[in-house]
């Protein structure tokens, strides 16, 4: 198994995701930088795309969201490599049906492919720990991965916190968001800037 690392900009806009709509489940998509090889002995995630709000398991959405994610990653040596999900129920920290199959279905095209649940409790600004749990293919099934394995560096989470002080997540735009209203740009630019001004 792969070493995994999260950088800030994917770290911030999962976590800003859940922080936005804490009444909902919401899900998105880990970005990673593309090695061109099928032996990674590390995974770097760069960047995270917020998926849902609404409804996590429609297909025909998904399946428009991750063709243009794909296209997007393309252009910038990137590769859909993770996904994310936070449920709707505060104490809820089970993978459920929709993370199992989406996550199987990123790990057909990419092998080291994670599953972050995110702890709803950890979604505050005084946490110091990171905010999710991550579950790797094993056995056929998902399996949690021990935290040795991945990390986020302590920067990345004080960043993440400073951002949530300062309501940040009020910026963030899903692809729910996008469907609303195609001026929503569900890569979030204006956020990435943001965030990179704290670093």
């Amino acid at each position: 198994m792969a070493d995994i690392t999260v950088g800030v900009q994917a770290y911030c806009k999962l976590l800003l995701h859940s922080a936005k709509y804490p009444h909902c489940s919401v899900n998105g998509v880990l970005l990673a930088e593309d090695t061109k090889s099928k032996d990674h002995k590390a995974v770097r995630f760069a960047d995270s795309i917020p998926l849902f709000h609404l409804s996590l398991g429609l297909a025909p959405m998904l399946e428009i969201a991750l063709v243009q994610i794909d296209t997007y990653c393309r252009s910038k040596g990137l590769v859909i490599a993770g996904y994310y999900q936070a449920n709707e129920n505060y104490d809820d920290n089970q993978l459920s049906f929709v993370a199992k199959t989406v996550g199987k279905k990123i790990q057909e095209y990419f092998p080291d492919a994670c599953v972050f649940q995110i702890d709803n409790t950890r979604v505050n600004p005084e946490s110091v720990q990171e905010v999710y749990r991550v579950h790797v293919m094993r056995d056929n099934s998902w399996k949690e991965l021990d935290r040795s394995k991945s990390t986020s560096e302590e920067e990345t989470r004080r960043t993440a916190s400073e951002l949530l002080r300062s309501a940040a997540q009020r910026k963030l735009l899903d692809f729910d968001n996008h469907l609303d209203n195609v001026k929503n740009d569900w890569r979030n630019p204006e956020l990435s800037e943001l965030i990179a001004t704290y670093i």
